[in-house]
This record gives C-alpha cells, structure tokens and sequence, in this order.
C-alpha cells in the first residue's frame, strides 16, 4: 500500500498548565521516511494483544472522526484541515476529562487497489542517547512505538461499502483512565466484539469438525488452523472461514465452513478472533522464579494429566533429553 496523504501535530496538557496545540499548516511529505515511521509504528499497534475492534457510535454527534472523515472523503475539507478539526476537539476532550498528555499525533491515509485505511497513531517522545558526528556524547528524541501508543484504525473501504465486519481497530492508552475517555470521545470507538466470545465459539467448530478426521491428522490440522488465525491477526484481518478452509490440506471447504458457521455467535463467515485464546488452544504454559511448564494442549490427558483437587501435573514418557538428565543426575548421587 502507499500513502497517499500524512501530516503531524501536537499537543501538551500537564495538570498544571492548560492545553496546547502546536498544528502542522501543511502535509508530511510521502516518500521513504515516512513510510518507513508508518510501518514502524503499525508494527508496534498490531503487536499489541490489547487491540479492541468494533464500529462507530450510532449517534454521529458523538464522533467527531467519524464527522471529521466523512467530510475529507467526500471533498469538503483538506486532509490538513480535517485533521486540525480533529486536533482542536482532542484539545478540548483533554482538557473537559482533565487528562494529562504530551504527544505526537500522526495521521496517516494509505490506499491501494481494493484496499483504503485511515490511521492516527498517538506517540510519545522517548530519550536515548548517540554519538554524534563529532565523537561527542548527545541527547537524541524517538517515537515511541512500544507501550505507551496508542491510536486508531479505521478500514475505510470496510466502513464506506462492505461493512461485512467491524471496520475499527482501537489500541486504547495504558494506565490513564481520563485520556482514555477523552480518546473515546473524539474516535466515537463504539459496538465493540466480544472476540473471546466469538474464538470459543470458533474453536469449538473446529473440535467438531476434527472428530470427523483420522486421529494421526488431528493434532496438524488444528495447528494449521491456529497458524493461519494468528497470521490473520498479525494482520488485523478477519478470519473468513471460506478462505481458512481452502487452505488446509485435505479439508472439504464446503463442510468445513459449514461447521464454523454453525458454531458461530450470530450468522457469519467471518471473525476477528483472539489471539491469547488461539495460543492456548494449542499450548500450556507457566514460569515461576525456578520452574518453567510449556507443553501443547494437545497432550492433556493423554501423556499429561492434571488433578485439580491436589493441583498435580503429571507426565508420562518425558522427553529422551530430560530423562537422560534425570538419570545422569541421579547416578551422580
């Protein structure tokens, strides 16, 4: 995908001082930096298991993005000046929850054939430190992309045409309840999924159809299943069964579509799925100060076996290179 439209501003507010903007007058030119800080920055959004997906409100008063898309798409304002409306209501979002804030906001348009996204990345300046040109220690500024972003994705092709499924993908701020609400506010972030909710219900199609399958392909076809999820995931894709079904070997797409829709919370062929669930599907595991536990679910109740009333794990026919630790330990004795 390219862009097609990127601009920066600020804004700073501290519990001390009132609001304040500083507003970019013109566009971030596109070429290879800033698309290198849009993939750096998509990177760390879709990294983040806390990612919520869902619509706007369906009162449009309440959203001003979505006010504020609706009239750059349809040509009554600027990228520029759509942006800046949304900056001034961000202002007085912080400023009525009282929220505390200094960062970047990136907007970002990236459109290809068949596909059109709208991004605002929220990003604070991190410090570090380099050696300059002159071999002299100096202060240096990045964004950061890791914990302290947060930001919006809107599908807008999803949103202005298809709308098969939920066209926002919301990464909300960490720790800070009154920017939270003040982000709402403006994003109009609303009718989110319930992806635990719809990825049991997925999984639990998917052990269905495995008992129609020859025990010796169960345990592939279920980590095929989960691999393509969680690469859809990493994506921020839905998951369309159709197109799950086509790609794993030995698999009638047809009936195996079938039973997921059949599974399914409401009448779908498609799902965003979550991805904590997806990996526990297929593995088990725990880390204290000194013992580490990981083993696929698959081998529950079969060479492992748990008992709850004692909390007991038990495992039968260890791994060849544990066991021969094991004994080599125990001759030393």
């Amino acid at each position: 995908m390219s862009i097609s439209h990127a601009t920066a501003h600020r804004l700073h507010r501290s519990p001390e001082t009132d609001a304040e903007l500083s507003l970019r007058t013109g566009e971030l030119t596109c070429n290879d930096d800033s698309t290198a800080l849009l993939e750096r920055l998509k990177s760390g959004f879709l990294a983040r298991l806390s990612r919520e997906h869902g619509s706007f409100a369906s009162d449009a008063a309440t959203a001003p993005l979505q006010q504020a898309l609706e009239t750059f798409l349809d040509g009554g304002d600027s990228f520029s000046k759509a942006t800046t409306r949304l900056m001034e209501r961000f202002k007085q979002a912080v400023e009525e929850n009282s929220a505390s804030l200094a960062a970047d906001f990136l907007f970002f348009e990236e459109q290809s054939a068949g596909n059109h996204v709208f991004y605002l990345f929220v990003a604070q300046r991190k410090e570090s430190l380099a050696i300059g040109d002159d071999l002299e220690v100096t202060r240096t500024w990045s964004l950061d992309t890791g914990p302290t972003l947060f930001g919006i994705k809107v599908d807008l092709a999803e949103w202005r045409s298809r709308k098969q499924y939920a066209y926002l993908t919301l990464l909300p701020p960490r720790g800070n309840p009154a920017l939270a609400e003040a982000f709402l506010a403006v994003t109009g972030f609303s009718h989110g999924l319930d992806k635990a909710e719809a990825t049991l219900a997925f999984l639990e199609g998917v052990e269905a159809f495995s008992q129609r399958m020859p025990e010796e392909q169960v345990n592939d076809f279920r980590r095929q299943v989960v691999d393509y999820c969680i690469d859809q995931d990493g994506r921020d894709q839905p998951v369309d069964y159709r197109e799950l079904a086509r790609s794993l070997e030995g698999v009638d797409a047809d009936e195996f579509a079938g039973v997921l829709a059949s599974h399914a919370p409401a009448p779908n062929e498609q799902a965003m799925l979550d991805r904590r669930s997806l990996q526990r599907y297929v593995k088990f595991a725990g880390r204290e100060k000194d013992l580490a536990i990981s083993f696929s679910s698959f081998q529950l109740h079969h060479r492992i076996h748990y008992d709850a009333d004692s909390d007991t794990l038990s495992i039968s026919r260890i791994p060849k290179a544990l066991r021969s630790q094991l004994l080599a330990h125990l001759h030393q004795d």
